[in-house]
C-alpha cells in the first residue's frame, strides 16, 4: 500500500499518476517511513485465525485434562510441549505478513523472543520426559535405559535438535551478520532459515499427531486420535496459505 502525502488547502488536484510522481520526487533522498505500522493483529488476520483458533482449543482441552489428575514428571513433558507449540506458531505467524522494513525490525525481534521462549518450553518438555523414565528404569532395577524407540519419541528427539540448529542460526544471523560472509550470502542463508522453519512447524505438528497413539495418551487419558489429528491440521492450514514462496526462494509470487 503505498503512503500519501498531505495536499495543501486550495491546490487543484492532481491526476493520481502526477500525484504519485510528485510524491516520489519529494520523498527522494529522505529516510524511508515505514508505510504500515507493525501490528500484533497479524497473529490472527486471514487464516491465521484457523490456526490460532485450533491451537488454543487444543491446549486448552489437553491442559485440563493433564491438570486433572495428580502432577508428576512426567506431566511436565506434555505441558510444557503445549506451551512451546502455542509460542513458536506465534513466532511462525508475527513474521509471516511483514513488508516494510519498520515492519521486519519489530517482527524480528518478537519473533527472537518467542523462539526463545518456545525453546526454553520444548527443552523442559524433553528433560522431564527424559529424566522420568531413566527414574521409572532406575526404579525398576535396570542396568540402563533405552530412550527414543518409538516414533514418537524420535520425531521428538529429533526435532529437538533441528530446533536447537534453527536458533543458533537465526541468533547469529540476527546478531551477527558479518559472520555469514556478507548481504548476499546472508539473504541465502535466511532463506534456507525460512524454509527449514517451515519444516520444523510441520515435523512438530507430526510429533504431536504421533502421541495420539502413545499408552498414555490412549490408556490414561482416553482420548481419541482425532482429537489430535484435526487441531494439527488446522494449524498447517492456517499457516501454509500465508506462504510467501518468493522470500522462500521459490518463485516471485506469494503461494
Amino acid at each position: 500500500m503505498a503512503s500519501s502525502s498531505a495536499i495543501s488547502q486550495g491546490s487543484a488536484p492532481m491526476p493520481r499518476n502526477k500525484a504519485a510522481e510528485v510524491n516520489a520526487q519529494a520523498n527522494h533522498g529522505q529516510p524511508h517511513q515505514p508505510e504500515i505500522a507493525f501490528s500484533m493483529a497479524q497473529l490472527w488476520d486471514g487464516t491465521a485465525f484457523i490456526a490460532q483458533t485450533a491451537v488454543v482449543t487444543f491446549s486448552l482441552s489437553l491442559s485440563g485434562r493433564l491438570l486433572a489428575r495428580p502432577l508428576t514428571l512426567f506431566s511436565w513433558h506434555p505441558l510444557s510441549q503445549l506451551l512451546g507449540l502455542f509460542l513458536l506458531l506465534q513466532s511462525v505467524l508475527v513474521l509471516q505478513p511483514t513488508h516494510t522494513a519498520g515492519q521486519k525490525r519489530v517482527g524480528q525481534t518478537v519473533h527472537a523472543a518467542l523462539n526463545f521462549a518456545s525453546f526454553a518450553a520444548f527443552t523442559a518438555g524433553f528433560c522431564a520426559i527424559y529424566l522420568n523414565k531413566e527414574r521409572n528404569g532406575a526404579a525398576a532395577g535396570a542396568a540402563s535405559v533405552a530412550h527414543f524407540t518409538t516414533l514418537h519419541g524420535a520425531l521428538g528427539a529429533t526435532l529437538t535438535a533441528m530446533l536447537a540448529g534453527q536458533h543458533v542460526v537465526g541468533l547469529t544471523m540476527w546478531a551477527v551478520p558479518a559472520l555469514y560472509g556478507g548481504e548476499a550470502r546472508a539473504r541465502s542463508v535466511w532463506k534456507l532459515h525460512r524454509v527449514s522453519g517451515y519444516v520444523s512447524l510441520l515435523l512438530l505438528l507430526a510429533t504431536f499427531g504421533t502421541a495420539a497413539g502413545t499408552g498414555f495418551v490412549r490408556n490414561a487419558l482416553e482420548i481419541e486420535s482425532w482429537v489430535f489429528y484435526v487441531p494439527m491440521a488446522l494449524i498447517a492450514v492456517g499457516v501454509l496459505p500465508r506462504i510467501h514462496t518468493s522470500k522462500l526462494g521459490f518463485s516471485t509470487k506469494k503461494a
